[in-house]
């Protein structure tokens, strides 16, 4: 297996703003296999990217995509990206909320086809909802949010039940790679389902993981990661 490298945001060494046009347009520069981008809705209803759930202090729910761009003119809509990358790198979409699932899906379809483009999200619900309405759909199910005592205990449960991952119906397990060194996903690896990690940014680490033929990584340097997996490729 040749293990995916995956821009973060759009990140490269060109530290372009995070899910922008210019960020992932670096991505597709930098040669990678998909660009990660992070989408919300806003009061009017536009699917944005952007990773947090604010902006100012105020909601991205709580505000119209108008006053927004009055904020940051570099916020792109979810369209704007899309047409800005098709047919030119894959695309990962991870659903920061739920509620909105169709309307991106709908929105993706209108550019991308099912082996072009794979969506994630924390919430298992909200994958279980993009597998319910259209199954052919590549999804993944994001797990390690955080670092605290609660999320550990989540982690660990999951980690020995594969309970919402199987509730999901996800496709493949997108942990934080921390999990995966530690062997909490030791059971995901025995029943083969495929496994992403994030966000690795150290030069070792990556050659480590690509050794393993992980299902993909998620790293700030896919430049770095390219140009490792290529000499890996080599040898």
């Amino acid at each position: 297996m040749v293990t995916k490298i995956i821009s973060h945001r759009g990140r490269t060494s060109k530290k372009s703003v995070d899910n922008s046009i210019q960020s992932v347009t670096n991505a597709i520069d930098s040669g990678a296999d998909m660009v990660e981008v992070d989408v919300r809705k806003t009061k009017d209803s536009q699917i944005i990217c952007f990773h947090d759930s604010d902006i100012g202090g105020v909601l991205i729910k709580d505000l119209n995509y108008s006053d927004i761009i009055n904020i940051n003119a570099q916020i792109p809509t979810l369209e704007q990206i899309l047409w800005s990358t098709k047919g030119k790198i894959s695309m990962e979409v991870e659903l920061k909320e739920s509620g909105y699932e169709a309307d991106v899906i709908a929105m993706v379809l209108d550019y991308f086809n099912y082996d072009e483009f794979v969506i994630k999200s924390f919430n298992y619900l909200t994958i279980k909802k993009v597998k319910e309405i259209d199954e052919k759909i590549h999804a993944g199910l994001l797990l390690g949010s955080d670092y605290t005592v609660e999320q550990l205990k989540a982690v660990l449960r999951e980690s020995f039940t594969l309970g919402k991952f199987t509730l999901s119906q996800a496709d493949f397990i997108s942990a934080h790679y921390k999990i995966f060194t530690a062997g909490f996903l030791f059971k995901f690896v025995r029943q083969n389902i495929p496994i992403q990690v994030w966000t690795v940014n150290n030069a070792d680490s990556i050659r480590n993981l690509i050794n393993l033929e992980l299902y993909s990584v998620v790293t700030d340097i896919p430049e770095t990661a390219l140009e490792i997996r290529k000499n890996l490729s080599d040898v």
